[in-house]
């Protein structure tokens, strides 16, 4: 007996090796999408493992063309082939379920701050339905045009067998493409809304409460793009090459398929070929990684689990700025325009503080004066008329949100002279705590001004 046939085949080895790579690195984008309760997308890459499982194990056994000494494959192509049914509508249906909760996002007619909880069952209820149901529902309905056991093809390993009867079409392997279907109606549905929306995504996608951002959502939607994108035309290849193997149809009858003749187990040679659609979840379980595993949250996922085991010591730990902070904080997105604002102006603002003499003209006393309530200093030598500068305290003109302020970080401390007074100096009464009065009538503008000014310039403090 010649040992040529022991040998695998190339093609046996690559897709093995490649199925192995491909579930190891599937693996953070899975917990990554689990811990974000994206149940779809954390769906489709579970069905893609199990398929990359099927690869691995179906080329360990059939690796090559000597069918004489080949396992029959009893109870393991059972329940393969019916998995494998059950995929084939899985796939189209969590992208579908990912497009229509993307459309979601997107959809300012209906979009609520909370979902209510009929809502939210909804919701789930359509997940569960096209990412477990509809399989499930699939694989049971084989039983109905199973036109034998199964097939075992070298490397590819099981294969299902197909009625040739219009029941296979209608019960099975048109489905996929109705699926398919659907899911590029909601594709279509998010890109009319990106494109309508354009201006006012990033404000969409911060209120809506969804666990997503501007780039998990962008690449979310190109990995299920592109998918969708690649399986269409391949369901529709299917379903043309099924319909025309299986020319002339004949009448259906569960008699005739399910007799003695559908125990029959089908060995095939294939010459170290491999069934092109077994590189689909291994092509997937490599886009998943770079859309998904290359991240900021899967680089943090990574630095973690090196922590854990003491490794974590070649790697520099980011300092994360608090503009970055402010981002990931949908609440507090005014906090990094304030930041922004008191970085340009501080040292323009010091300035403009320390150069105002902040002087009235019945008084002639300091603000330190009045906020001590000390006896008024000497006069100015130059005329009572109060002096305020244009430009520094401009942006403070637009004051901002108490709910804003409480989620700013501490602001960077400005150079304020000490003749700075309090809030309340002015709360409410024209008299300072040593009772002296302030003569506000040449410059009532300007002392009202004077109130807002420093009204903003004490919450900036707090």
């Amino acid at each position: 007996m010649s040992s040529a046939p022991v040998l695998p085949y190339p093609q046996a080895v690559a897709i093995q090796t490649l199925s192995a790579i491909a579930i190891l690195i599937s693996l953070p984008p899975l917990v990554l999408h689990w811990k974000n309760r994206n149940f779809p997308a954390a769906s489709l890459i579970c069905w893609f493992l199990v398929l990359d499982l099927f690869n691995i194990t179906n080329a360990f056994i059939w690796p090559g063309d000597d069918i004489e000494n080949w396992w029959d494959g009893e109870g393991l192509c059972d329940v393969e082939v019916k998995i494998l049914t059950g995929a084939y509508a899985a796939i189209p249906g969590t992208l579908v379920c990912i497009f229509r909760n993307l459309a979601a996002v997107l959809d300012t007619r209906r979009a609520t701050l909370v979902p209510t909880k009929r809502q939210r069952r909804q919701s789930h209820g359509i997940e569960l339905m096209f990412c477990l149901g509809i399989p499930l529902i699939t694989a049971l309905l084989h039983m109905v045009y199973q036109g034998n056991r199964y097939f075992i093809f070298a490397i590819s390993g099981c294969v299902t067998g197909l009625d040739e009867s219009w029941v296979s079409l209608a019960l099975g392997y048109i489905w996929p493409l109705v699926i398919c279907l659907i899911g590029n109606y909601y594709c279509g549905l998010v890109l009319y809304r990106l494109h309508r929306y354009r201006s006012q995504f990033g404000d969409i996608i911060r209120s809506a409460n969804s666990g997503l951002n501007k780039s998990r959502f962008l690449r979310l939607f190109s990995l299920s793009f592109v998918m969708m994108l690649a399986l269409t035309p391949t369901q529709a290849f299917m379903v043309y090459r099924n319909i025309s193997l299986n020319l002339p149809w004949h009448s259906y009858s569960w008699t005739y398929i399910h007799d003695y003749a559908w125990y029959e187990i089908v060995k095939v040679p294939t010459n170290g070929e491999v069934f092109f659609d077994r590189w689909i979840p291994v092509i997937a379980g490599f886009m998943s990684f770079i859309f998904f595993g290359c991240g900021k949250d899967a680089l943090s996922m990574y630095r973690s689990i090196l922590r854990f085991f003491g490794l974590d010591c070649c790697f520099r730990t980011p300092q994360s700025s608090s503009a970055g902070s402010f981002a990931q904080n949908t609440s507090r997105s005014s906090g990094s325009r304030v930041r922004l604002l008191f970085a340009r102006n501080s040292k323009q603002n010091a300035r403009g503080i320390a150069n105002t003499s902040c002087r009235t003209d019945s008084s002639n006393g300091s603000y330190e004066d009045i906020e001590k309530g000390s006896p008024p200093s000497e006069p100015s030598k130059r005329p009572g008329r109060f002096s305020w500068p244009k430009s520094p305290f401009s942006w403070l003109r637009h004051p901002f949100s108490s709910s804003s302020h409480k989620g700013i970080p501490s602001a960077p401390r400005l150079a304020v002279p000490s003749n700075t007074v309090s809030t309340s100096a002015w709360a409410g009464s024209s008299q300072s705590r040593g009772s002296i009065d302030l003569n506000t009538s040449p410059t009532q503008k300007d002392f009202i001004r004077v109130k807002q000014v420093i009204r903003q310039e004490s919450k900036v403090r707090v």
